[in-house]
């Protein structure tokens, strides 16, 4: 028996044996479903057929999106939004805990615990608390002593969405920072003191340089995270008013379960497939950058 296991190579053969239930679980929940939504949006399925590859319509579904001018709209407003989670979000959570860091606050747990405390929190919940406090009749207008309906602004809709993902998540960044800066060699810092230089230039010189790797892991994760937004803008605006602040996971749900007539679940497919092609860009980008970097 041991040696018929030899000829088989059953040593070298094992340990993908163990791979065999995490690669099960990766077709059925990952590769099927993205297969199956690059199929279906070569086809025109309302969701009331029972052959859902009933009628190939081609490439009329991309038609469809291209021609529809909201479709332009929510990707402008994804590209808002990736672009202040991974700007603005996370220049906030490094100021942040480089100033909680350096502070040594005599309750700086208490202060990271109270920024940490809105991302565990539900997305719902938080939106439904913004919603009311952006009414017209809501807090934010009797602080200000104005009447504005902020939520229905065309100019301002998406941007109190991005606010409101920034509120809430800016503490979970905040962590991981704190956590890269609590790994810092402090013996760094203190060879700066002695230099002479002052907490700006450790700042800018010694920090920020150490915290690089954290910097782009952040930068990742808020880039995924800003992709698949879709609870915040739905429970806030529904994408309106007039679809200004509809991204490109809210004009997916539009198209597949609310347009108008009969749904269009291929369009849907077509859009989901936009974002796999867009995010499998942005990875590529990553990784082609990193070799350069090891190269250099």
């Amino acid at each position: 028996m041991q040696q018929i296991k030899t000829l088989l190579g059953y040593k070298s053969v094992k340990p993908y044996i163990y791979l065999i239930p995490a690669l099960m679980i990766f077709f059925v929940f990952v590769l099927s479903p993205i297969i199956f939504s690059v199929t279906l949006s070569y086809y025109g399925f309302t969701g009331y057929d029972s052959n859902v590859f009933k009628k190939y319509v081609g490439l009329d579904n991309y038609r469809i999106l291209f021609n529809d001018k909201y479709f332009w709209i929510s990707l402008k407003n994804t590209v808002y939004f990736v672009g202040a989670s991974i700007s603005i979000q996370v220049a906030a959570a490094l100021f942040l805990a480089i100033i909680i860091f350096i502070g040594r606050f005599r309750f700086s747990v208490l202060i990271r615990t109270i920024i940490f405390f809105p991302g565990i929190l539900a997305p719902v919940s938080v939106s439904l608390a913004w919603r009311r406090m952006l009414e017209q009749d809501g807090v934010i207008n009797q602080i200000l002593g104005i009447d504005f309906s902020w939520l229905s602004s065309v100019q301002l809709a998406i941007w109190c969405v991005i606010f409101v993902s920034i509120w809430q998540w800016v503490g979970y960044n905040l962590i991981i920072f704190y956590a890269g800066l609590q790994s810092l060699d402090i013996q760094l810092l203190e060879a700066a003191d002695v230099d002479g230089a002052n907490w700006f230039t450790k700042i800018v010189r010694v920090i920020i340089p150490c915290l690089v790797p954290t910097i782009i892991l952040n930068v990742i994760l808020n880039l995924i995270g800003s992709f698949r937004v879709f609870d915040i803008v739905y429970v806030l605006t529904r994408g309106g008013p007039v679809h200004q602040s509809e991204v490109l996971t809210t004009i997916m749900y539009y198209y597949s379960f609310a347009a108008n007539g009969p749904n269009k679940m291929g369009v849907g497919s077509a859009v989901a497939v936009i974002m796999f092609v867009v995010v499998i860009l942005f990875g590529v980008a990553r990784i082609l950058s990193l070799k350069r970097r090891e190269v250099k």
